[in-house]
């Protein structure tokens, strides 16, 4: 494991460790082949951890999509999240969108844009599937984290 450099979460996400990375640190075996995820989320003590081999799962497909995307195609992703606004009428069309028709690189800037604008960094969707949580009305976002999201696809390349 390399502990040399920790990382940070590049999504807020509800019920995130971050607040409790020292406590969690303590029960965290020292040596270890492979760290194992199930419940990835916004990824808070994998980023800390920042281990050598890696297998990370949820069952948020658009969530998994999005690390994929992070960690294969950082340089497109950041262009994608460029041309977004955080702007309340913005936010409702890319929260129209529907993912299945998106590209992956899409998929991800949208997924980013929309944990980064909506309400307290909630994930929610309705019975159809749909994202719905509204917008947060922040007046500053910072929407795309190039320097984040470039140590993330670092951390993220010896992962599955």
């Amino acid at each position: 494991m390399n502990r040399k450099e920790h990382f940070k979460p590049f999504l807020k996400w509800a019920g995130g460790k971050t607040p409790l990375l020292s406590e969690l640190e303590k029960h965290t075996p020292k040596k270890y082949n492979y760290y194992v995820e199930p419940f990835l989320g916004g990824g808070a003590l994998f980023f800390y951890l920042n281990p050598n081999k890696a297998l990370l799962s949820d069952s948020n497909k658009e969530l998994i999509n999005c690390y994929i995307v992070v960690r294969d195609n950082v340089d497109y992703l950041i262009k994608e999240l460029s041309h977004y606004l955080n702007d309340e009428k913005e936010y409702y069309r890319i929260r129209a969108l529907n993912p299945d028709k998106l590209t992956k690189i899409q998929r991800a800037a949208r997924f980013i844009y929309l944990n980064k604008t909506c309400f307290n960094g909630l994930y929610r969707v309705n019975k159809k599937g749909a994202f719905n949580v509204p917008y947060g009305k922040k007046k500053s976002v910072l929407i795309c984290d190039r320097a984040r999201l470039r140590s993330a696809s670092k951390a993220l390349k010896n992962a599955k």
